[in-house]
């Protein structure tokens, strides 16, 4: 009996106490650190004169303030969701030598504006304005132009809304494809096959899939990022966007989507995806962008000029 009463306080001096083990594992710093991102949509500069809302020259100027503004933040990386440009080729010398003063990594999503440019011009266009990219790192790119941004805990998938286009190069395949598409929609009395909109082709959809599973099990946060919406304005969403947001919404790591488009800029929640519509540049005399700070239960965006302020909490 002695004995027992001897070994039981020496066996307890070297069993590690639960509450104690716990404290000692070291947790993740990507897991809880905060992201902070620039975004802004729809610059779409020319050289032209105002119509209706549109400011067009005064792109520029609103461009140069964003640029101030964001290089004077902590931020991670800044997005365009799309619509560099109205049209013009030439358009891009004033666009893209501003881009390049961005501090923080710069993230381009393509619009169909950004494909208002004569036919040899199209083909070269991802290489020009700098969306040639080679897979590198923990970032995957899609043949059909989508690819995936990492920062801390958080995936940014970026997709190519102009996959399906009637303004972007198409093959006899895609064509058929985005006819079938669009025809569907028109079937269920749907008016989101104008030509100003575009779709998501089966193949961006399967490696979609693919990257929601990988970023599902690995645990990170997702926000999906295009140029065209999946709800609000009819006429301006997404040829496929049930189909989109139908596959999305089945992955709880799904945090938001944000996209631009429709200048007027809305937001809905559905199924506990946040998507946010950013509100267009090139509208008004006022400026709009926003600056978005990711923590591991909310999506805080700090609007500029338009853009509306809002905590989001996530599921």
């Amino acid at each position: 009996m002695r004995l027992y009463l001897f070994v039981l306080p020496a066996l307890l001096l070297f069993c590690p106490v639960p509450g104690r083990m716990q404290s000692a594992v070291k947790q993740d710093p990507d897991k809880t650190r905060t992201v902070r991102i620039g975004i802004f949509t729809d610059c779409q500069y020319c050289n032209c004169e105002p119509s209706g809302l549109r400011e067009y020259r005064l792109t520029l100027a609103k461009l140069d303030s964003c640029i101030e503004v964001f290089n004077s933040l902590p931020l991670d990386a800044v997005f365009h969701l799309g619509d560099m440009i109205d049209h013009n080729y030439s358009s891009y010398d004033s666009v893209l030598p501003r881009f390049s003063r961005f501090k923080a990594p710069l993230n381009l999503v393509l619009g169909n504006h950004d494909y208002m440019i004569k036919k040899r011009y199209k083909e070269g266009l991802v290489y020009h304005i700098g969306l040639g990219r080679e897979a590198g790192g923990k970032d995957a790119v899609c043949p059909e132009g989508a690819y995936t941004k990492t920062i801390g805990n958080w995936c940014f998938i970026i997709l190519n809304g102009d996959d399906l286009s009637y303004v972007a190069p198409q093959s006899r395949e895609k064509k058929d494809e985005r006819n079938e598409v669009v025809g569907d929609s028109y079937m269920h009395l749907e008016y989101t096959g104008m030509p100003w909109n575009g779709g998501i082709g089966k193949n961006q959809l399967h490696w979609l899939e693919v990257q929601l599973g990988a970023a599902q099990g690995a645990g990170q946060r997702v926000i999906v990022l295009c140029h065209f919406p999946l709800f609000g304005k009819e006429d301006h969403l997404l040829f496929n966007h049930t189909e989109v947001f139908t596959l999305i919404s089945r992955y709880p790591c799904v945090k938001a989507y944000f996209n631009g488009h429709y200048h007027a800029g809305n937001y809905v929640r559905k199924d506990g995806v946040h998507m946010v519509n950013f509100k267009g540049m090139v509208d008004t005399k006022q400026n709009t962008f926003g600056l978005i700070t990711l923590t591991p239960d909310s999506i805080i965006i700090k609007g500029y000029g338009r853009e509306t302020d809002r905590k989001l909490k996530i599921r």
